[in-house]
C-alpha cells in the first residue's frame, strides 16, 4: 500500500499525494491486487451497459473509468478532494464529494451501488444503509472488504502500519448480517494470494482453487446484496 496514504487521512491528501497513492497500482502487486478487485466488480456487474452505477469512494477514479468504458453511467463519490483531482483527469463520469454516511443524491438513483476497502474505515452500517437507499429496488450492492486474517493479512502484517492500523474489519458474518438488513446477501472470497516470496501472485489461480472452498482465505470479502423489489 503507497506511503502516501499512510501519511495523511483520505480527505485531506493532496492531489500530488494521491498521485503517488495511485502509481502504487502500476506495481506488480498493486496491478495485481487491483485486477482482482476489476474481477470481482465484472462479476457482480456482468452487463452494466446503460446502467446508473454510483461508486462510493471512488479514490483516483480507475473502477469509474473501467465501468465507463464497459457503457455505464457513473457517478463517483470520495470524501478526498486530491483524490478526486486526480479522477477528474481520467474518469468520463460525473464527480462528488461527500462523506459516505451522507450521499447527496436522491433514492434509488442506482441501479448499483459499489464501494471498496470504504467499510473498515467509517460506520459500516451507516455506509450500507446509504447505498441501500441510493439503490433502486431490484438493484445491486456491491462491496469488496479487507480481510486481515487472510493470507495476505498474516504474510504483509498491514493491521501493524496506518492506514490499516487504524481499521475495523468485519467478519464475513458480520458483513452477511449487514447485508442482510437490506435484501439478500451473499459473501465470496477473493485475492488469495499475498504480496511475499512464498506467495507470487502468479499463482493466484491455483490459491483461488482451495479459496472457492473456504472463502475467508481471501484477502478481499465480496458482500453482494440484491435489494428487494
Amino acid at each position: 500500500m503507497p506511503a502516501a496514504w499512510a501519511r495523511a487521512s483520505m480527505d485531506e491528501l493532496t492531489a500530488a499525494r494521491a498521485r503517488g497513492y495511485d502509481r502504487w497500482f502500476d506495481t506488480s502487486w498493486g496491478a495485481h491486487a487491483w485486477a482482482v478487485e476489476r474481477a470481482a466488480v465484472d462479476d457482480a456487474l456482468s452487463d452494466p451497459a446503460g446502467l446508473t452505477v454510483v461508486e462510493v469512494g471512488c479514490g483516483t477514479g480507475r473502477l469509474v473509468h473501467h465501468l465507463a468504458g464497459r457503457g455505464a453511467g457513473v457517478i463517483g463519490v470520495d470524501l478526498s478532494a486530491g483524490m478526486l483531482a486526480v479522477a477528474a483527469d481520467r474518469a468520463a463520469g460525473r464527480l462528488l464529494r461527500a462523506d459516505a454516511r451522507r450521499l447527496p443524491l436522491p433514492d434509488g438513483i442506482a441501479d448499483a451501488a459499489v464501494t471498496i476497502a470504504t467499510l473498515e474505515f467509517t460506520d459500516p452500517a451507516a455506509v450500507l444503509a446509504e447505498l441501500a437507499r441510493i439503490t433502486r429496488p431490484g438493484g445491486r450492492i456491491v462491496v469488496l472488504t479487507l480481510n486481515p486474517t487472510s493470507p495476505w493479512g498474516l504474510l504483509d502484517k498491514p493491521t501493524h502500519r496506518a492506514p490499516f492500523s487504524s481499521g475495523t474489519y468485519l467478519t464475513p458474518g458480520e458483513l452477511r448480517r449487514l447485508g442482510r438488513r437490506h435484501g439478500r446477501a451473499t459473501v465470496q472470497g477473493r485475492l488469495f494470494t499475498a504480496a511475499h516470496p512464498w506467495f507470487l501472485h502468479h499463482f493466484e489461480p491455483l490459491a483461488a482453487l482451495p479459496g472457492r472452498i473456504v472463502p475467508r482465505l481471501g484477502a478481499v470479502q465480496v458482500l453482494i446484496v440484491d435489494r428487494p423489489r
